[in-house]
């Protein structure tokens, strides 16, 4: 015995819904995995930047250590003109090579901010879209099996044979 064509329109049209459900769960888990991603690669830039920003404070003061080394060792005053320049040239450039660095950081951080919202943007539309999809399926196999009905009017019988109104010698 073989199932009418509308029974297995509809066992496929199921099967097919039951795909796509299944892929939107693998998406979602992916999605969810890449944010992950994104958010530690947020705490590793700024974690990095802490450290550069450190490494940038200490070079700066084992240079202000130097120079004051230098400036004792030379029979010079603390409070010279020279001293005291080369000190704010060390702080100006440590100043600035800080602010480069949080710049830099910042920048990190938008492009993943970025990246998290494009990621959960193109997840919301591959949810809606998989939602349309199985509700097209659905709809276009309702519709075929109106139609489909509209014009076969075969079938289990009472008795449990099945009537095929096109193969001749049957009774109704």
């Amino acid at each position: 015995m073989s199932a009418d064509p509308v029974t297995l329109a509809i066992i496929s049209t199921t099967i097919q819904g039951v795909g796509a459900y299944s892929e939107l769960q693998a998406s979602k888990a992916r999605n969810k995995a890449l944010i992950n991603q994104y958010e530690t690669d947020k705490k590793f830039n700024q974690l990095k930047g802490l450290q550069d920003s450190n490494d940038v404070l200490e070079e700066a003061r084992r240079k202000r250590k130097q120079n004051l080394a230098i400036v004792a060792g030379s029979g010079y005053s603390d409070d010279s003109g020279s001293f005291l320049t080369t000190q704010a040239e060390i702080d100006r450039i440590a100043e600035r090579d800080i602010r480069n660095i949080k710049i830099n950081v910042l920048r990190g951080e938008s492009k993943l901010n970025s990246a998290i919202y494009t990621t959960r943007v193109m997840g919301k539309a591959q949810k809606y879209g998989t939602y349309a999809k199985i509700g097209a399926a659905a709809f276009s196999t309702y519709s075929y099996s109106k139609s489909y009905r509209g014009q076969y009017t075969g079938g289990m019988q009472s008795d449990g044979n099945y009537y095929d109104p096109y193969k001749p010698g049957q009774t109704e």
